[in-house]
């Protein structure tokens, strides 16, 4: 009975996963699924083309040495208003965002939920201006990426005169 159990155990773990027969949507990325060009715009997905990364040129260089047989690019992405910011890939991969030559450190990354097309999401604190979304490390040479505003975190307290607020973790 209990080699039975075995058997039968080591048969599931064998299993291929469930196909996803539709994507599940995420909040704030609804949109996820149709890219609209490949140019990287907010609150709209694109489809980014990615070089060899031994041939791209970062800058700021990266912090390790790219690795053969992955590839990278970067793309410009300019932000209106301050805000948190999050961005989607359809793959893993490295993400630095940098302005000014500088690398921005993120201030939340999480896998993207299964079923939903989105592999990684990495958030970013930004203030208006011109930023580079700088990827490596991708194992494919195109990747979506889309990136929109947090609408439910407040980070400019001038407006309201009151200490800087987050919504509530769960």
């Amino acid at each position: 009975m209990i080699s039975l159990l075995f058997i039968l155990a080591a048969a599931a773990a064998d299993r291929p996963q469930p196909v996803c027969v539709r994507m599940a949507p995420v909040a704030g990325f609804e949109s996820w699924g149709h890219p609209a060009g490949s140019t990287l715009a907010i609150d709209s997905e694109a489809t980014l083309a990615l070089k060899p990364a031994t041939a791209v040129a970062f800058k700021p260089a990266l912090t390790r040495p790219a690795k053969e047989g992955t590839f990278g690019g970067y793309f410009p992405i300019d932000i209106k208003q301050a805000g948190r910011y999050r961005i989607a890939l359809s793959q893993g991969a490295w993400i630095d965002l940098v302005q000014k030559g500088a690398r921005l450190k993120p201030v939340e990354h999480a896998h993207g939920p299964a079923c939903s097309g989105i592999a990684k999401i990495v958030a970013f604190d930004l203030q208006p201006g011109r930023y580079w979304l700088q990827l490596s490390e991708a194992g494919q040479a195109s990747m979506n990426a889309m990136m929109i505003p947090d609408k439910m975190i407040h980070i400019d307290d001038r407006v309201l005169n009151q200490p800087k607020y987050r919504k509530p973790t769960s």
